[in-house]
């Protein structure tokens, strides 16, 4: 068993999390979700980094045959340096995850699910990241 990368339960329910700090290409996202998406997933819930607005983050939700994206917010990293001064100094976790490179722009998404395959799943989204 455990050839499927995910944590699962005794029923084969099992969860992973898909983490990036590049953007997904909207074009590719919006297909993979309207035709790839895979059928074990139960639940998947995170936020996204679009290419198409770097200052907007969003909040992706599925559940059952339900999926939708809606924006969640400006990152921290598209604020100014005097604005993201202020913010830190209100809440200094906000450095907690921050990269030099793209501030705290991320993907971070939560997948549950039936018998999950996660490296084809990463695999899958790994190539919405880069134009092939």
């Amino acid at each position: 068993d455990g050839d499927s990368g995910a944590d699962e339960d005794e029923y084969g329910i099992g969860t992973f999390v898909y983490y990036r700090r590049q953007p997904f290409k909207m074009n590719k996202l919006r297909k993979w979700l309207n035709e790839s998406f895979p059928k074990g997933v139960i639940r998947c819930k995170g936020i996204v980094w679009i290419d198409k607005d770097n200052d907007m983050s969003f909040v992706l939700e599925q559940a059952g045959k339900q999926i939708q994206m809606y924006e969640n917010g400006r990152w921290f990293a598209s604020a100014s340096r005097k604005q993201l001064a202020e913010f830190v100094k209100q809440d200094p976790s906000i450095m907690k995850n921050w990269d030099e490179k793209v501030g705290d722009r991320m993907i971070k998404l939560v997948f549950i699910g039936q018998k999950l395959d996660k490296e084809a799943i990463s695999a899958e989204l790994d190539a919405l990241l880069k134009d092939i």
